[in-house]
């Protein structure tokens, strides 16, 4: 079930532009069966995937595959020299995104660099690829549910 590869993208918005910071992540469970997701999130809904994320906590510290996970604006906060350090998973207006895979980039990504925007390009090359729309953290059997369209 946890099987998956997949690539996060966490957004940084800068006066010197926008930077994506990729993250690969194993061991992930990924549902792209719209049938599954209108069963548990009624049809209302307009995700296309739930995305789960098993994490573990050193000292109240929350770790996934290795890396420490700070709330969105915890991370905005911090020096650009510490983002690729850390990750988080925001949606709204300034989302973070996800792609099922590894990205065969691992420095962080300039957003200038592509006309169209760097998601924009991702989701043009790549099948699977996901906004983050919403985000819920189970402690019970610790892991992130992740919505994505």
């Amino acid at each position: 079930m946890f099987d998956k590869t997949i690539t996060l993208f966490n957004h940084y918005k800068s006066r010197l532009g926008d930077m994506w910071y990729p993250t690969v992540i194993h061991n992930a469970n990924l549902l792209i069966d719209k049938a599954a997701i209108v069963a548990k999130y009624g049809t209302e809904s307009k995700d296309n995937a739930i995305l789960n994320i098993h994490y573990h906590t050193v000292d109240g510290q929350v770790f996934v595959d290795g890396k420490p996970y700070l709330p969105p604006k915890e991370w905005e906060r911090q020096t650009n020299d510490k983002l690729a350090d850390s990750i988080t998973f925001a949606s709204g207006t300034d989302f973070d995104f996800f792609m099922l895979g590894e990205y065969p980039v691992k420095e962080p990504i300039k957003g200038e660099d592509f006309r169209n925007g760097f998601f924009e390009e991702v989701k043009k090359e790549y099948d699977f690829v996901f906004a983050i729309t919403s985000v819920a953290n189970y402690s019970v059997i610790p892991h992130f549910e992740i919505t994505g369209k």
